[in-house]
């Protein structure tokens, strides 16, 4: 199947000249890492873009990606794999790795779905930066609808137990607190945020539905944590931490955004 881009023109700009520019300015220029799991933010350029080109651009990006994000449509599959094909970007499309595909469709949990993907803005915004940093690479897409920590628990494992023998780099999407004002999203934020670069899987689910933290990728965060815990990474970056009114200068109801590297 070929998915054609859905919200460029939109949320990043369609122009691959725009967008060497924009990611030129924003590009890490120290020493990368080499992460297990990056979690990067999804809304327009504009806004986060900034924070995930700095986020992926400090990363030794790998031959093989999975991508796990939120299902904000509400269509497809619970957990909906998109199937074999290639995905539309400006700097050209970039195959679904059927490998990955392959292992990931042995887990009772997964669904193969177009459905899930084809509106579903989460994961394409990552796709023109990491082809950016990576000329050829391949990846399978995730996207994931509300469930239980233990869900979540059951889910890495069985994801890491089939893919562990594959060198793999994770990106999950996500946003952090949503329209509240400044002062509040940055207090919230920031306890999620300590309970990621804790590593804590189990804090953070409590803390963002104890504190109300309308964190959209929190089901995918948890589940990308908990594989990379598999993987024996031990450490965790936090690149940088904002939120919407720094852009726009509207504090009274802002988006929280963050880029962290977990290695």
């Amino acid at each position: 199947m070929y998915r054609k881009a859905a919200v460029k023109g939109y949320f990043y700009p369609e122009n691959s000249n725009e967008l060497i520019s924009f990611f030129e300015n924003h590009t890490y220029g120290g020493e990368k890492i080499d992460g297990v799991m990056a979690l990067v933010p999804h809304a327009g350029y504009i806004y986060s873009g900034a924070i995930a080109v700095k986020t992926i651009s400090r990363l030794n990006i790998k031959d093989k990606i999975l991508l796990l994000g939120p299902n904000h449509t509400g269509f497809g599959e619970k957990i909906a794999l998109y199937p074999e094909g290639a995905w539309e970007t400006p700097f050209g499309d970039v195959d679904v790795c059927s490998t990955l595909n392959n292992k990931l469709l042995n887990i009772s949990y997964i669904s193969e779905d177009i459905i899930a993907h084809v509106r579903e803005h989460s994961l394409e915004v990552v796709l023109p930066i990491l082809k950016y940093f990576k000329k050829n690479f391949s990846f399978s897409a995730i996207t994931m609808m509300p469930m239980r920590y233990e869900e979540c628990i059951s889910l890495a494992r069985e994801i890491y137990e089939n893919i562990k023998d594959e060198d793999v780099l994770i990106i999950v999407s996500s946003d952090f607190n949503h329209y509240e004002n400044a002062e509040v999203t940055e207090k919230k934020d920031m306890l999620a945020i300590q309970q990621i670069l804790n590593l804590n899987s189990k804090k953070l689910y409590d803390t963002v539905f104890d504190n109300s933290i309308s964190m959209c990728g929190i089901y995918p965060l948890i589940v990308g944590m908990e594989i990379a815990k598999l993987f024996k990474a031990d450490n965790a970056l936090l690149v940088e931490h904002t939120h919407s009114g720094v852009i726009n200068n509207e504090f009274s109801q802002v988006v929280g955004y963050a880029g962290i590297i977990i290695y």
